[in-house]
């Protein structure tokens, strides 16, 4: 079977890379076409697209590049048609591929989503286009199953894929000697994050402090924020998961990364900044109290969260003042292990690849 897969960033890369491995230990004969980044690419050839050309994040953002993402939706277009999939795997990147499958609805190509949108945080109406575009539906936090129940919209429940990836969680540290720094995966996440958690990070010379990279970004983008003389400051390029096996507490850029620690049992705090017109814009519309997933899955502050003007290295350091202390960070462990508990039995991904190449024996719209 053929399987086109677009994953425009790089908790998609990742996820997208699970399950390619998966479909492959099933289908002796699949064929990748894929959209995605150096994991997806590790496990099978057949890449199209790279992430360093489809990570756009924020309102202003995309308006400042959307000449760049009309030539991504023309290139989807024609990829697709050239290739013949037997079906179109759409993994997170809602923007994007949410519009994408009005087209594929229309050209009866069999249509996977893999993770929701957050329509509970914003846009609850685009649950039709799920409802009325996809044939499969797969949802990755234990809460959006009857989220969506609520709308009418199909979807499955299997876990999150994180746990299958991240095995049993290392003890607490008694002492914080380490401190990792992730400041994001996009380049503007990066410039606008990356100076207050460095600032924060010489406040604090007894420390050591690792700053967390991605492949798809040029080290150049972290190096030349680094101010000179900072010995106590180092970049890593191994992948995350090592690292976070090192350290003992850390400061992380809102996203899949937060979760990661979670699992990982890093005390953390997390941080956020955009531009101040897509902040502006995402105030108006978000209507759910918090924004880490840690949070979000238990619908309370487990982790601090500091946003935008509170994004900044003396909000940082009170923070971690009010959280250096046994107890509390030996609450935010007791509170990481309910989390686990709910994210599934730790094979997401087989699962998934199983529903995905056993819906492949029928190919019409039910």
């Amino acid at each position: 079977m053929k399987y086109y897969i677009i994953a425009g960033e790089s908790s998609g890369d990742l996820y997208g890379a699970r399950l390619i491995s998966e479909i492959k230990k099933l289908d002796s004969q699949a064929d990748f076409k894929f959209w995605g980044g150096p994991q997806m690419k590790d496990v099978a050839p057949g890449q199209l697209k790279s992430i360093r050309e489809t990570a756009f994040m924020g309102f202003y953002e995309v308006a400042k590049n959307i000449f760049r993402i009309r030539d991504l939706f023309k290139f989807a277009k024609y990829t697709i048609e050239e290739f013949q999939p037997d079906v179109v795997i759409l993994i997170d990147y809602p923007g994007f591929n949410l519009r994408l499958s009005h087209w594929l609805k229309e050209k009866a190509i069999r249509t996977v989503f893999y993770i929701s949108p957050q329509l509970w945080a914003w846009k609850e109406g685009r649950h039709k286009i799920l409802r009325d575009n996809i044939d499969q539906f797969f949802v990755i936090l234990p809460f959006e199953k009857e989220f969506y129940r609520n709308l009418d919209t199909p979807c499955i429940y299997h876990g999150h894929p994180l746990k299958e990836i991240i095995g049993s969680p290392k003890p607490l540290s008694k002492t914080i000697k380490k401190i990792g720094l992730f400041p994001g995966s996009r380049e503007q996440e990066i410039e606008r994050i990356l100076p207050e958690m460095i600032e924060f990070a010489q406040a604090y010379p007894q420390y050591q402090f690792v700053i967390s990279s991605v492949q798809h970004i040029h080290k150049s983008t972290y190096t030349n924020l680094i101010p000179k003389g900072s010995p106590n400051i180092e970049l890593s390029t191994v992948h995350s998961y090592p690292l976070m096996q090192q350290i003992d507490f850390a400061i992380a850029c809102s996203g899949t990364t937060t979760l990661e620690l979670a699992l990982h049992n890093i005390p953390q705090i997390v941080v956020y900044k955009t531009s101040q017109i897509s902040f502006a814009i995402g105030k108006r519309l978000v209507n759910t109290k918090y924004i880490a997933l840690v949070n979000l899955i238990v619908n309370r502050e487990i982790v601090p969260e500091l946003l935008q003007g509170a994004c900044n290295s003396l909000a940082i350091q009170e923070c971690f003042e009010h959280l250096n202390n046994e107890g509390a960070l030996s609450k935010m462990i007791s509170e990481y292990a309910i989390i686990r508990d709910s994210l599934g039995e730790g094979r997401t991904s087989a699962l998934i690849a199983g529903d995905i190449v056993g819906g492949l024996g029928t190919l019409s719209r039910d």
